[in-house]
């Protein structure tokens, strides 16, 4: 199974300092955003990611690239910790990189991996959040179960829930899901945090999105009722996210790192 990392977009909450430096790169404690992102899931034993990029990423790829130049300075000075530091990004797994040539937002950047996908079912998730490490072990799990198209889900406080997609449901079936909706109009507290397994039919779902003119986007919640409404999507409740898309959130993130030494509390078990 492969993964889609979708890390294509400029945000205007981080500016000006995303101006150049890709969001996704931004420290928490010792480590960027999008390593804690690729850690989730190659300890969940996916090695094959391919990111979504842009014109303005550069950097993304570059971290999870060697370099030797720098590699072998350290070399030379004996500076072995910085070395094993230095070279694990590239090491993590293997990573290509597909840029999307036109901000068209979730849906169209998925359908750029579609030559890439050969397996029936593929992972897709947002590079921009922080994850709990045993999410898409939980997702797996689940899949192992139920051999069809997963999506993860947090429960959110119902203020909370016109900021993301938000899911009506029948115990663990997701019926239906609403995009950024009034509070009072909110189907549920369950919101979709950026992570999903799908087969690899959610192409051709994309391809008969109709895009949202208001915004000149292509919604994947529009995709996704469809899918809905054709095949079974089951959700996964898994551990609380962290949304680090604005300066403060990320802040919290840090000072939760420097405080307690960890985002998320171990779990005895897996």
């Amino acid at each position: 199974m492969k993964a889609i990392v979708i890390v294509a977009w400029i945000w205007t909450r981080t500016l000006p300092i995303t101006k150049t430096i890709p969001k996704e790169m931004l420290p928490v404690g010792d480590k960027p955003v999008i390593q804690y992102v690729i850690e989730c899931i190659v300890s969940a034993g996916i090695e094959d990611i391919l990111m979504i990029t842009s014109d303005q990423k550069k950097a993304l790829e570059d971290y999870f690239d060697k370099d030797y130049e720098l590699e072998s300075v350290l070399t030379s000075k004996w500076k072995n910790d910085l070395l094993d530091l230095v070279a694990a990004p590239a090491a993590m797994g293997n990573f290509a990189f597909v840029r999307q040539k036109q901000p068209l937002w979730t849906a169209h950047a998925i359908l750029q991996a579609e030559p890439w996908i050969a397996d029936d079912y593929f992972l897709v998730v947002y590079g921009d959040s922080i994850y709990s490490p045993y999410l898409i072990v939980d997702i797996l799990k689940k899949f192992a179960e139920v051999k069809t198209s997963i999506l993860a889900v947090n429960q959110v406080p119902h203020t909370e829930t016109c900021r993301y997609g938000c899911l009506r449901l029948d115990g663990d079936r997701a019926l239906e899901i609403v995009e950024k909706p009034k509070i009072e109009d909110a189907p549920s507290d369950f919101v979709w945090n950026g992570v999903g397994l799908f087969h690899r039919s959610l192409f051709d779902f994309i391809k008969k999105t109709a895009i949202n003119t208001a915004v000149n986007e292509y919604y994947i919640t529009d995709t996704f009722n469809m899918l809905m409404q054709q095949q079974d999507v089951r959700i996964v409740q898994t551990d609380p996210f962290w949304d680090v898309g604005s300066i403060d959130s990320r802040m919290k993130a840090n000072a939760k790192i420097y405080a307690d030494g960890y985002l998320f509390p171990p779990r005895a078990s897996v």
